[in-house]
């Protein structure tokens, strides 16, 4: 307590206590910009927009993140998907591709009668998980992911709820 009321020594534990703020303050800024960061991929995660954010980071898409809007996107987004937004030369066009008939594919089981939440929750979102978890996705090709997706939507029966 002496040192709150200015006694001996006070000087040395302000400097102290003030370097550890600064410290601190560093420490706070990385930490908000790793937490952006963690934020913004979750965010992205949970809208279906993964695939786009990383390629905007210029970072690998990973085989699973392509199945990533089918799983999560809401319809307008999956719309999106399925009109192929931009289909340049880049290194990500043919899965980009794949993705549209992918999206297209989904869309037209929604349009005859299936429920897109349910499809999700049911088929999209387990075989996104099963993507994650496979070890050496870099040997998945678009074709090879197309053709697991169309499988896993053909397998779709919906339940009946009642």
């Amino acid at each position: 307590m002496h040192w709150l009321t200015g006694g001996l020594g006070s000087g040395r534990r302000r400097h102290r206590r003030r370097a550890d703020a600064e410290h601190e303050d560093v420490e706070e800024s990385t930490d908000a910009i790793f937490d952006s960061d963690v934020v913004a991929d979750c965010e992205a995660f949970l809208l279906g927009r993964y695939a786009e954010s990383l390629e905007a980071r210029s970072e690998p898409v990973p085989v699973w993140a392509w199945t990533n809007v089918l799983a999560h996107g809401c319809r307008e987004d999956v719309c999106r998907a399925a009109a192929g937004g931009r289909v340049g030369w880049s290194s990500t066009r043919r899965w980009r591709v794949a993705r549209t008939a992918a999206a297209g594919e989904l869309l037209d089981r929604v349009g005859s009668g299936a429920s897109l939440a349910d499809m999700q929750r049911e088929v999209l979102v387990p075989l996104e998980l099963e993507l994650v978890s496979c070890p050496g996705d870099w040997a998945c090709t678009p074709e090879r992911w197309l053709e697991a997706v169309r499988s896993a939507l053909h397998s779709y029966r919906p339940s009946s709820r009642t």
